[in-house]
């Protein structure tokens, strides 16, 4: 028979060697658990971080669409700005040499002719010229056209020149002025000058 000492120390061994292995197993599925943990984190941590850069990069593309749009309606803004002014040079050029030219010999031809034209088309009907104030010396040529049959005024609507008759009995407005037929030159200007803001 074993002493007794041998029994109590192979007792002792046996919960050592058991103690042992279960602090073995503990700290093994404690190093497992903080291993699954770290994981969980790392990956909370991953998709946190991935959405946190998906809201900072859709938050940059609304900024920087913003920007460009707003840089691009600048630009327009400063394209039509120029495209106006432009226009109104080219225009107010054209109207300085048409107002040269009511100042010619042949300008006071045209008007006989436009008379002419005019009183053809109302048929000799009575009726009312206007012309611009710095042509009534042109008020007697005029008149002849329509053998007395009108009665020539000067109007400040006409700033360049031409004539405007008014036949009350038809109702018609016959409107050959070098305003209105300037005017009516912006828009094919505007369509056919390549000044088009896309």
């Amino acid at each position: 028979m074993e002493p007794r000492e041998d029994k109590t120390g192979n007792f002792l061994h046996a919960i050592q060697k058991y103690a042992d292995e279960q602090k073995h197993k503990i700290e093994s599925e404690v190093e497992h658990f903080k291993q699954q943990e770290l994981k969980k984190a790392e990956d909370e941590g991953l998709r946190d971080a991935y959405n946190l850069i998906q809201k900072e990069m859709a938050a940059m593309r609304a900024g920087i669409a913003s920007e460009a749009a707003q840089k691009e309606a600048q630009g327009r803004q400063r394209l039509y700005q120029k495209r106006l002014e432009i226009m109104e040079d080219v225009f107010s050029k054209a109207t300085q040499k048409l107002i040269a030219y009511t100042k010619t010999d042949a300008y006071k031809e045209t008007m006989k002719e436009r008379a002419k034209e005019i009183s053809a088309y109302l048929n000799g009907r009575d009726c009312v010229l206007y012309i611009k104030p710095e042509d009534e010396g042109l008020k007697g040529d005029l008149s002849a056209c329509f053998n007395g049959l009108c009665s020539v005024k000067t109007s400040k609507d006409i700033k360049i020149g031409g004539i405007n008759a008014y036949c009350e009995g038809l109702g018609i407005v016959v409107d050959q002025t070098l305003d209105t037929k300037l005017s009516d030159q912006k828009e094919w200007f505007l369509q056919n000058s390549g000044l088009k803001v896309k």
